[in-house]
């Protein structure tokens, strides 16, 4: 069987659980971008969190046939990195809760398709100060922020993915989108309005 870009994450992993080396080849470049630039807001030490991504992987395909199925692989991995990565790493190797140190090239990529659908000029420059400003976030709350629109969780899958309640989701996001409202100087319905087309 023949995989591609395209082919959906169930199939995949289904595949890769019986050893198809071509669908874990897939899965891998499909998500390890993505997951050490999570990794990055967990930790400030690159390598241990290159070496964390890694070792996930090689986990994965050594104990592959062992795993049980998923509803989502990538909400498996990043729970699975963040585990890693917390027992894996020093503390005071752990991301601080300032950002203003942390490159643009470390924060999550924006879905393809917001180039796509944000195309008005005003819009376009509101939504790169949005992201900028979001570095300025404590560390939580960026999290749930980006987990939340960049990585389309739910609030349930958060929670796993944190180890902490739904209600402290909630309450982390409304924080958190408060404090862009006063970063950014949007209003609400704005600030709403540019992270809901992130999430599309």
């Amino acid at each position: 069987m023949s995989f591609s870009e395209t082919t959906d994450d169930k199939t995949l992993w289904q595949a890769f659980k019986q050893g198809d080396e071509t669908a874990f080849g897939v899965l891998y470049q499909r998500y390890v971008r993505v997951l050490f630039s999570y990794g990055k807001k967990l930790s400030r030490d690159e390598q241990a969190v290159e070496d964390a991504v890694q070792d996930l992987f090689v986990d994965l395909w050594q104990s592959r046939s062992r795993l049980s199925d998923v509803e989502s692989a990538r909400f498996y991995l990043f729970r699975s990195l963040r585990r890693k990565i917390h027992k894996s790493i020093r503390p005071d190797q752990l991301a601080s809760e300032s950002w203003e140190m942390t490159d643009e090239w470390r924060l999550p990529t924006s879905p393809a398709q917001e180039t796509e659908v944000i195309n008005a000029e005003m819009l376009q420059t509101q939504t790169a100060d949005l992201q900028a400003k979001m570095k300025k976030l404590p560390l939580r709350q960026y999290e749930v922020l980006m987990l939340y629109y960049y990585q389309d969780f739910s609030y349930a899958q958060i929670a796993d993915i944190l180890a902490i309640n739904e209600q402290s989701v909630r309450n982390l996001l409304q924080r958190g989108l408060h404090k862009l409202r006063q970063f950014a100087f949007l209003s609400g319905t704005i600030l709403l309005f540019i992270l809901f087309f992130l999430r599309k």
